[in-house]
């Protein structure tokens, strides 16, 4: 079908169109996904959505990293709380880029400048590009009284089966990790027997540095174990009509003679606090109020006179938690 003059410049004016909507909208795109500063957008928005793994498929990111560095923390779930990110300034050239961003981290306003280099175009068009300086921070991380942390969700991490870690023992150690910047990360431990207050450090800017302690303590749960294992034991104790009971941190001692059997009860009971110590978990001189009651005859003149004191009960112990999750309690 032959096409009309009037249909033929229609028709070339059609796709003259058509070409240079093509063109803008691909101009469009490559500003938005593919530019320096659309490159930028992309890794933070992957660490906003704590997409660790698209975060780390982007040139530059982590493919250049020693062998050496721990990574155990470029996982999603140690990334907190990022948003309302805006590119703020792109200049520079295509060997060396640099794009400022803001953002909010951990509900404060931060800011951080990102340098890029630029791989190529493809199809003419679309921009590639790779950071040229990695978009990571360092943190050095002790763990006091145990080999676990976490960070954000994670869950529970040792020390020991992390490389930088690998020399920590069940009472503690250090470890040096490369996080994801910009980053808020929260350092904590909640276990069975252990707590530990939250540590949050906001990574601004790639290339910071941050020094993490996370001091392990004894929780309530602890506590209220031990107190009761030394009630029940104090209660045991009572029960022995002697002077010594055997195998007791109390006793009475007199230069008569008792008459019949003594009887013991307990006034008050210790106040167990539970502290760490140089390998294990300590109660030092807690102290309990004991009772003793009866009769006592004079070897001077045999005269029989009332028992009625108060003696301290002095308690010290070293605690361990056992690969099996409970606690070896043992009186020193």
């Amino acid at each position: 079908m032959k096409l009309s003059k009037r249909q033929g410049v229609i028709l070339g004016g059609a796709t003259a169109l058509l070409l240079i909507l093509t063109f803008l909208i691909g101009v469009g795109i490559n500003n938005a996904l593919f530019s320096a500063s659309g490159f930028v957008n992309q890794y933070l928005s992957a660490l906003a959505r704590h997409d660790a793994a698209s975060a780390l498929s982007m040139p530059g990111v982590a493919d250049s990293l020693p062998e050496d560095v721990d990574k155990t923390l470029l996982r999603g779930s140690a990334l907190g709380h990022l948003s309302d990110i805006t590119i703020t300034e792109v200049k520079g050239n295509d060997e060396k880029t640099t794009v400022s961003a803001s953002y909010t981290l951990g509900g404060q306003k931060a800011s951080a400048t990102f340098v890029l280099t630029k791989l190529g175009n493809t199809f003419g068009v679309f921009e590639s590009w790779a950071f040229a300086e990695p978009p990571l921070a360092r943190a050095k991380v002790s763990v006091w009284h145990d080999a676990a942390f976490s960070v954000g969700d994670s869950g529970q991490i040792d020390l020991r089966s992390t490389p930088s870690g690998k020399d920590a023992t069940v009472w503690g150690g250090t470890g040096t990790f490369v996080l994801f910047a910009p980053g808020n990360y929260v350092f904590d431990h909640t276990s069975t027997w252990l707590t530990a207050k939250k540590v949050v450090v906001d990574v601004a800017s790639p290339g910071d540095t941050a020094e993490v302690v996370v001091d392990v303590q004894a929780n309530t749960a602890f506590k209220k174990r031990v107190q009761k294992e030394v009630n029940d034991y104090l209660d045991e104790c009572v029960k022995q009509r002697v002077l010594q009971p055997t195998g007791c941190p109390f006793g009475y001692q007199t230069g008569n003679r008792i008459v019949g059997k003594p009887t013991w009860e307990v006034v008050e009971y210790p106040d167990i606090d539970v502290q760490p110590g140089e390998t294990t978990w300590q109660v030092s001189n807690a102290v309990g109020k004991m009772r003793i009651t009866g009769e006592v005859q004079s070897l001077y003149d045999g005269s029989i006179t009332p028992l009625d004191q108060t003696v301290d009960a002095v308690i010290n112990i070293s605690i361990t938690i056992r690969s099996d999750g409970n606690l070896a309690i043992v009186l020193t």
